[in-house]
């Protein structure tokens, strides 16, 4: 096996387009502990989280099997380490696709949960351990001690986000969004709009619950996919989904 360069460009590790997003997130300065970790989601979409093997990201980037514990503890905390940043670009992703529509409640709405769809179809099993990182025990621990309460931060602010978003479509008003993970709005808005939190609440879990379905071929679904129109079917399926998610947030 040829040994690529420590400081070779990105892109001579072949990674997934789908891990662009990550790669925009990481910055200019991404060294070899970045690299690992675009590798060990690159090789978590192709085969899953069960299936993942640290040894092939070390065999791809050319360097030694000790670099995982030497970086990341174990083959458990490089899938941490994979896990989060996945997280963040979903995150980022979706509301950066929310900031640059135009437009009414609905359409934003409609947008967000459009962008949701796109990201864990791109994203494919990594979509699935980011929202429910169940995977092991081991991982769920060390990923709730590590980065526990950014994940809640950043699900708040969705959270929040969604229930301007259905505010706006109940009154016909249009929310800046302009805040973040770090400043949006506090419980007490929750509570002094509790009926559209709630509604934002089934919203977030009526979309990942979609976003886990597009996110695979899984068993439950493997019939549908093998009939002539899948294509076709699927799309309708999830357009009527869509639909019935904003019928929540109109109040229906």
């Amino acid at each position: 096996m040829v040994r690529p360069r420590l400081d070779a460009p990105i892109p001579d590790l072949h990674l997934s387009p789908a891990l662009d997003g990550v790669k925009l997130l990481m910055g200019k300065n991404i060294g070899t502990r970045e690299r690992m970790i675009l590798l060990a989601i690159d090789e978590i979409i192709k085969h899953g989280p069960s299936d993942f093997n640290a040894r092939i990201v070390c065999e791809r980037f050319g360097i030694k099997q000790s670099m995982v514990p030497y970086h990341f503890g174990s083959r458990d905390g490089l899938i941490v380490e994979a896990t989060i940043w996945a997280y963040r670009d979903w995150s980022n992703y979706a509301t950066d696709i929310l900031r640059k529509t135009a437009g009414n409640g609905e359409e934003r709405l409609r947008s967000y949960l459009n962008a949701e769809l796109d990201w864990a179809s791109r994203m494919g099993p990594i979509a699935l351990l980011v929202q429910y990182p169940m995977l092991s025990e081991p991982v769920r621990a060390k990923l709730q001690a590590k980065y526990g309460d950014e994940m809640r931060r950043k699900l708040e602010f969705h959270l929040a986000a969604l229930s301007d978003l259905v505010i706006d479509i109940r009154t016909g008003s249009t929310t800046p969004l302009d805040y973040d993970d770090t400043n949006y709005p506090s419980i007490d808005k929750a509570i002094t709009h509790a009926t559209e939190f709630l509604a934002a609440a089934s919203i977030s879990w009526a979309s990942h619950g979609l976003a886990m379905w597009v996110s695979g071929n899984h068993m439950s679904t493997q019939s549908f996919w093998s009939l002539d129109l899948p294509k076709i079917a699927v799309k309708f399926t999830m357009k009527n989904h869509i639909d019935e998610i904003v019928a929540i947030a109109k109040g229906r």
